[in-house]
């Protein structure tokens, strides 16, 4: 049954307070789930959905929950915050659909939080990459990158590439899918791996002579079928990496990992390794930390940074689904101050933070 959603009146019909920006609409799934991360057993663990309602009406907001199965397409949405999860599902189907619904709804009028772009960014680095390209600032853009939409692409620029180079598919997380090549013949190699290997090329060789010869027998003689297995990105490689940052930006704090590397390979990404950043390492990581919080329009943040003795590299960004660890195991935050970084001790709550970050984000573009 679709669900219609109907705003709070006062006692004389009208909406209350007459802001629509005091509107808030969080979508969830079928399950009442607003997924925020994944486990080390690969487990979806979602945010508690009430408490963030309670909190967000406690800062004044009305506020509706529904899932993206019963959402009414036919309401009036002009005005009304939209909240979302997307979730890692195999293939990005799923993101894809979520990506459906918040798009009719900005086009009806709705404010997305965060923006189209980034949720569209997530699960798609080439996107991403694209986003980064926009970055004023020349520190965040330290790594280089091509894109490429399939496999055939990607390898015709095999003899393009300054060596080495670190070859990632759009999608996944943990470094999963993500190596390294040192010359052409490597890269070729696991360019194929990527794109599901020699085998897998096989079977969709064969998948698209059947369907040629389908087509030819109904009459269709115009047809495209593409030779894409997958969107692949290039970088250039950094040297020196023994691990990298996690950093996430929760409106104004500063929450801090550092991972190192897994055994004998150059990614920290799902290594596992995971310990508080030392005192003396703090500082110079969160002023750059804070060049990319200025070049992004939200107001929670995860951020990958390397560090190889001399520069730091932005590796990687999120605004959605960026995993919370970062917070939910820190008993401290930093904050920016007139003498500098200030460490502030004491444990933070995922829910809450995440709510005032909303009422931040929404103030902000209120310019409250």
């Amino acid at each position: 049954m679709i669900t219609n959603i109907r705003f709070q009146r006062n006692r004389e019909g009208k909406d209350l307070n007459m802001n629509l920006s005091k509107k808030i609409l969080i979508l969830v799934d079928d399950d009442d789930n607003f997924l925020i991360q994944i486990d080390k057993n690969h487990d979806y663990h979602s945010m508690d959905v009430m408490k963030i309602k309670h909190l967000l009406q406690e800062y004044g907001y009305d506020v509706q929950k529904c899932s993206f199965s019963k959402l009414d397409l036919k309401a009036d949405y002009k005005g009304v915050f939209v909240i979302y999860h997307i979730c890692e599902d195999l293939f990005v189907l799923y993101k894809s659909y979520v990506e459906d619904i918040i798009n009719f709804l900005r086009r009806q009028g709705a404010i997305i939080l965060p923006n189209c772009d980034y949720a569209r960014a997530h699960h798609n680095k080439v996107y991403m990459e694209m986003l980064r390209s926009e970055f004023k600032d020349a520190d965040l853009k330290t790594i280089q990158t091509s894109f490429f939409g399939n496999a055939k692409e990607a390898l015709n620029a095999s003899n393009e590439m300054e060596y080495p180079v670190v070859i990632k598919p759009a999608s996944g997380a943990g470094s999963w899918g993500v190596s390294l090549a040192y010359d052409a013949k490597e890269y070729q190699m696991k360019i194929n791996k990527i794109c599901g290997g020699f085998f897998y090329r096989d079977c969709i060789d064969f998948a698209k002579k059947a369907v040629k010869l389908v087509l030819n027998k109904v009459g269709i003689k115009k047809y495209y079928i593409d030779n894409c297995f997958s969107k692949i990105i290039v970088q250039t490689f950094i040297p020196n990496l023994a691990g990298d940052y996690k950093v996430l930006y929760f409106g104004g704090k500063y929450y801090t990992l550092k991972r190192l590397n897994r055994d004998n390979d150059f990614r920290a990404s799902g290594s596992g390794k995971l310990f508080f950043v030392p005192d003396e390492e703090i500082c110079g990581l969160l002023d750059f930390a804070k060049k990319a919080v200025h070049e992004i329009d939200f107001s929670m943040i995860g951020l990958d940074i390397g560090f190889d003795g001399q520069k730091y590299h932005l590796l990687e960004f999120q605004m959605v689904h960026m995993g919370p660890y970062t917070l939910t195991l820190s008993d401290f935050y930093h904050v920016e101050s007139e003498n500098g970084w200030k460490k502030i001790i004491t444990k933070s709550d995922l829910e809450e933070e995440f709510s005032r970050c909303i009422d931040y984000q929404i103030k902000k573009k209120n310019k409250i």
